[in-house]
């Protein structure tokens, strides 16, 4: 399992520093901070990113609830299932946004919700189904 969160680590502060390669917002990545396990400070917000391999816990994100949070998993069938089952307490969080990767899929490598967001546009009879169909776009990690 350590293994598997340095590799979700690397490539959340590669992707990040990505994407911010045109607008050069950001001032600092502090891995290992006290408040989350990577802290991206920009001129715009800053992110607080919690990376958990197997999505067993929550209590990390109560004291952050109003902040903009990033939760990083591996693409498996059972965070899936955590996600779908937690659902009611993730979409109290305004600005969470939960990255499920797989660096090394054949298709694309992460697919991304915002559980507040998505509650709001979609219905919950249709919750499974829709992220089912997001959980398909990447290989599941194994």
């Amino acid at each position: 399992m350590a293994e598997t969160k340095a590799v979700l680590t690397d490539w959340i502060v590669e992707y990040v520093k990505t994407k911010d390669v045109m607008t050069k917002h950001i001032t600092a990545i502090k891995p290992n901070a006290p408040e989350a396990d990577v802290v991206v400070e920009s001129a715009l917000k800053n992110q607080f990113i919690f990376i958990q391999p197997e999505l067993n816990d929550l209590s990390k994100l109560a004291a952050l609830k109003d902040k903009h949070v990033v939760l990083v998993t591996a693409n498996t069938r059972d965070n899936v299932e955590y996600l779908i089952e937690h659902w009611a307490d993730l979409v109290q969080y305004p600005h969470l946004c939960v990255y499920f990767v797989n660096p090394n899929s054949l298709t694309d490598r992460r697919w991304v919700i915002f559980p507040a967001t998505h509650d709001k546009i979609t219905e919950r009879k249709a919750l499974r189904k829709g992220i089912e169909s997001l959980f398909s776009t990447v290989d599941a990690w194994k």
